[in-house]
């Protein structure tokens, strides 16, 4: 499909982005039981191998399996969009890096292929906290998730869950699996946290999501090939591929939206896009769907004249709708990450560059069984309650804090409802706050010394007080939008970060993992007081590239930006879907939470759809010479 001839393609609906939840839609939209079927169109920003790519599918250590060191996708520009924040403040003036795919699957072609459902609470407040209604809380979403999953139980059987894992889904698109391979340190810190008290967690995807899983966590991992799974292998099979109502064009970034204002509400009746330096524009009949990321769907709206109308004019944006809250309320989870070094002869990950017989044997394994450390994917987290790791007394000192900080800062209406949903589940004593996971490899925060393995633990917070945002300064829609996260903005958020990262050290310290920890790398033994951890907390801080709620699904009057069906307010046919629209952090990876969103708004596009009439073209209501290509 050339940049031509798709613009010269009539159709009903256009995906801008062809990623996590882009590819779902498409998929389910096209789907030829559906009368009349629907003609897409997916534009997307970037490639796709239909022979495969090692650097995506194999999930662990592709250059190391290839002998190819190009052969990774994070932080390479040709996988990646490379995005960064603003130097932050609130950091001692450090940047934040983004790492989303630049690639048809977008992120779900990036990640560490977490599986992951968060806390039933956190769901509900979706629907009864923002005024999303029934169908946006755990038992509406419930059937989209399953819908997604193709479930394999772990290798220890199906007892080893309680009867609620039936919940999964066993015939959907996603290949959900378990490690098959574990590292020298996967038992013994499992071990270590049971000493420590905490029980584990028999079903950690049914609403409970606080403590260490027993049989780990599952992952995006096909179990019979060793691969990935994510939303192009997934969702955008050979079938899919060949149906005649769908076109995917790669290699193209949308620069705006074109308006029909000529009956109230702006309707979107084209897309412009950019390919090989020229613009084109391609005739939207029903709808638009942004799917482009909580970085970049916000920016097309605001180069599209739907933002803050003060940062419109100021750029020279024509304004079509005020809506100043896109791009606000920027959520992640902020990250800290400690390494430990581990004894001779303790297999971790590293173990592939250190001992070539172990790098053979495993070789063999991916090749043979498709099994083996080149399948593993950190299988060791779980949430932890804020007040288990700390004493009562602290922590009500922290919480008096809290709310001297919140009194004197001017709140908006949706920081309002979550901030009194997240103090209320504090003060429950049940929230779980502080993620860790362990990471079999070192070098992800430090440099290792030769022929040393590590371990790497990180700790992320899954519901911080801080809340950023994300703007465009320019109208290049090629260039990166202004990203500021304002990570540990609120003193709150940086002492939840000091206290898990002693958690953290607390953990490796006890046996049986203790025996096989020779070094405290980074941090090192020397940072012991809250002074010094703070400092360690702000230098080293990065992001889980989880950013969400930049188009939020609340009601308008909480300053939501779409409403329950994902359609944007003040706007007549312009959806978002994407982890834009999360009102409110998750307390895990977002993967599995992006699919069903995707999966569940599908049936209302194509109800809708369905009763719609096809408007003027694009090409009337433009100049003639935005029509034609031409130089960008």
């Amino acid at each position: 499909m050339t940049p031509e001839s798709f613009a010269a393609s009539q159709f009903d609906v256009v995906i801008v982005g062809g990623g996590t939840a882009g590819l779902v839609l498409a998929n389910r939209l096209t789907d030829s039981k559906h009368s009349p079927p629907l003609r897409v169109g997916v534009i997307d920003a970037g490639h796709y191998n239909p022979s495969g790519d090692p650097a995506i599918d194999i999930p662990y250590g592709a250059n190391t399996y290839t002998g190819d060191p190009n052969a990774f996708t994070i932080g390479n520009p040709k996988y990646d969009w490379l995005m960064k924040s603003e130097p932050q403040a609130s950091l001692d003036g450090n940047v934040i890096w983004y790492f989303r795919g630049k690639v048809l699957g977008g992120s779900s072609a990036l990640h560490a292929n977490a599986w992951q459902r968060s806390a039933k609470n956190e769901y509900d407040a979706w629907g009864k906290v923002f005024g999303n209604g029934d169908g946006w809380t755990w038992e509406g979403l419930m059937p989209y998730f399953a819908r997604s999953e193709r479930w394999t139980a772990p290798p220890s059987g199906e007892d080893a869950l309680l009867p609620p894992a039936s919940v999964h889904g066993k015939n959907g698109p996603i290949n959900i699996s378990y490690n098959t391979h574990l590292s020298d340190l996967d038992r013994p810190l499992t071990e270590a946290m049971v000493n420590l008290g905490y029980p584990l967690n028999d079903n950690p995807d049914d609403g409970d999501i606080n403590y260490l899983p027993r049989d780990g966590i599952p992952r995006s991992v096909n179990p019979m090939e060793g691969k990935r799974s994510y939303a192009t292998s997934a969702y955008y099979t050979p079938e899919v591929q060949a149906r005649k109502n769908l076109c995917v064009l790669m290699g193209a970034v949308v620069s705006r939206l074109v308006w029909d204002k000529s009956n109230g509400k702006p309707r979107a009746v084209g897309v412009e896009f950019v390919s090989g330096g020229k613009k084109y524009i391609v005739n939207v009949g029903k709808e638009v769907i942004l799917s482009a990321g909580s970085l970049k769907s916000p920016q097309i709206l605001e180069l599209s004249g739907v933002g803050n109308k003060s940062l419109l004019e100021k750029l020279g944006v024509p304004v079509t709708l005020d809506l100043p809250e896109v791009g606000e309320n920027l959520m992640d989870h902020p990250v800290n990450i400690s390494d430990f070094k581990v004894r001779d002869g303790v297999q971790t990950l590293d173990t592939l560059t250190l001992d070539e017989d172990f790098l053979a044997k495993h070789k063999k394994l991916y090749d043979t069984k498709h099994t083996g450390a080149f399948t593993y994917t950190p299988r060791i987290t779980g949430a932890f309650p804020l007040q288990e790791l700390i004493s009562s007394e602290t922590y009500q000192n922290m919480r008096e804090d809290l709310e001297k900080t919140l009194d004197e800062m001017t709140l908006t209406p949706l920081q309002k409802a979550q901030y009194g949903e997240l103090k209320k589940w504090l003060d429950e004593g049940k929230l779980g706050l502080v993620t860790p996971a362990m990471v079999p490899r070192g070098g992800m925060i430090s440099s290792m010394e030769p022929n040393s393995a590590y371990i790497s633990i990180i700790v992320f917070q899954g519901h911080g007080f801080s809340r950023g945002s994300v703007h465009i300064k320019s109208t290049n829609p090629e260039a990166s939008p202004t990203i500021s996260p304002e990570f540990l903005s609120l003193k709150w958020d940086l002492d939840v970060q000091i206290h898990a990262s002693q958690f953290v050290r607390k953990w490796v310290q006890t046996e049986p993992a203790a025996g096989l920890i020779t070094e405290l790398h980074t941090p090192s033994a020397e940072v012991k007081e809250k002074d010094d951890w703070a400092k360690f907390v702000k230098s080293r801080l990065v992001s889980m590239s989880h950013p969400m709620g930049t188009t939020a699904m609340a009601s308008r009057s909480l300053g939501g930006v779409v409403d329950e069906r994902l359609k944007v307010y003040g706007l007549d046919n312009v959806r978002v879907v994407d982890a834009g629209v999360i009102p409110m952090t998750l307390g895990t990876p977002i993967q599995p939470a992006v699919y069903a969103i995707a999966e569940k708004v599908c049936p209302n596009i194509i109800s809708t759809t369905a009763l719609l009439k096809v408007p003027s073209k694009a090409s009337d209501l433009i100049a003639e010479d935005l029509v034609k290509p031409g130089k960008f």
